[in-house]
């Protein structure tokens, strides 16, 4: 007999290649601090931990390495990347020019659907401070909250702009959401920002987006100073 009704079987999932798998486990180690900047690591070590071969790590490292999470020393091996004082004040005056712009047009321009990812976000991030969540989690849907605010803007490039500077800045500022209240400041500082973009007001969103700015690089600092 021939079955034809294959309606119940469900389709499977396609698995997850490996390098994609090596990247997540190694970016996720750098921002639990695991992998450490005053160490340096080969590609065998990590791939014989990571329980595969050398290529997808190698393969993965290139990604980390292109998003300035972690450099290559020649004939060493790989670090993870230490950022200074002057990489704090430039990645946050790149936010600005960047982040106040995009802001400015979109409180212009947005539709009825457009904003839904921005409060998916922002809904995300109450469920996980309520729920005690690993801050790294936390900051993961940050990235996407100001992500999807500039993809509003319709300009790629400039959101190739934010997304690194966001994957540099989970590094970095990992540690400031731990500190006291932060993450409850984070959120209100959000929708305080959505709030104003909802109404229209352009000169409101740009004065809580700088706010926001204000307070995550004063955040980034104090840690900073602390090591």
């Amino acid at each position: 007999m021939v079955l034809t009704d294959l309606e119940g079987l469900a389709e499977l999932k396609k698995p997850v290649p490996l390098t994609k798998m090596a990247y997540d486990a190694l970016r996720r180690s750098i921002l639990t601090n695991q992998l450490t900047s005053d160490v340096i690591y080969n590609e065998k070590g990590l791939a014989q931990q990571l329980g595969i071969s050398r290529t997808p790590v190698r393969e993965a490292l290139l990604e980390l390495s292109s998003q300035g999470l972690v450099s290559f020393l020649p004939r060493k091996g790989v670090v993870v990347n230490k950022f200074t004082r002057k990489d704090i004040e430039e990645i946050f005056e790149l936010r600005y020019l960047i982040e106040l712009a995009s802001v400015k047009k979109i409180c212009r321009t947005w539709t009825a659907d457009d904003l839904s990812g921005i409060e998916q976000c922002l809904e995300k991030q109450k469920q996980l401070l309520n729920q005690a969540e690993n801050p790294i989690t936390f900051m993961e849907i940050d990235r996407d909250f100001h992500v999807a605010i500039s993809q509003l803007t319709g300009n790629k490039r400039l959101v190739s702009i934010i997304q690194n500077i966001r994957d540099i800045l989970q590094l970095m500022g990992i540690r400031a959401l731990t500190t006291r209240g932060r993450m409850e400041k984070v959120i209100l500082e959000h929708a305080n920002i959505l709030g104003a973009i909802k109404k229209r007001d352009v000169e409101e969103a740009l004065l809580q987006m700088r706010v926001h700015l204000d307070q995550s690089k004063d955040a980034v600092k104090i840690i900073k100073s602390k090591q």
